[in-house]
């Protein structure tokens, strides 16, 4: 089961022909701008900000990438966060934030927030705000 297909293109350098926009304002003005651990920079000529290929995604910051794959499968089978801790051997608060992670980008996927408990797939996943301030 394949949930991120861009990271797979992405590694093997499929996505080459594909027109890079500037997550940031959307600009196509944008160069090379090097590489940082193996990934493609670019810069934008109008908001001069630098970005990569997983700028604005989930997976975005996220050191173990390879992982996280794993994570998600996890997820999809609603394994708890101690339990895939364990059987990723990452630490708890990892798997907490990867959740978050996962979920905020879905809801700017679908342009707006998420309450209570959502259906996907006949899964159901709780969700927890805990620390959420609004």
């Amino acid at each position: 089961m394949e949930f991120i297909p861009e990271l797979d293109k992405i590694k093997k350098g499929l996505n080459k022909d594909q027109k890079v926009l500037c997550p940031h304002c959307l600009s196509a003005e944008i160069f090379g701008h090097g590489t940082y651990k193996g990934r493609k920079r670019y810069k934008c000529k109008q908001c001069k900000k630098t970005f990569n290929d997983f700028t604005g995604t989930a997976i975005s910051g996220i050191k173990k990438v390879e992982k996280f794959q794993e994570f998600l499968e996890l997820t999809v089978e609603s394994i708890t966060i101690r339990k895939a801790s364990k059987k990723l051997g990452v630490n708890m608060k990892t798997i907490f934030d990867w959740r978050h992670k996962l979920l905020s980008s879905i809801a700017t996927m679908n342009g707006s927030s998420f309450s209570g408990i959502v259906e996907c797939d006949d899964k159901q996943l709780d969700i927890n705000e805990k620390g959420k301030r609004n």
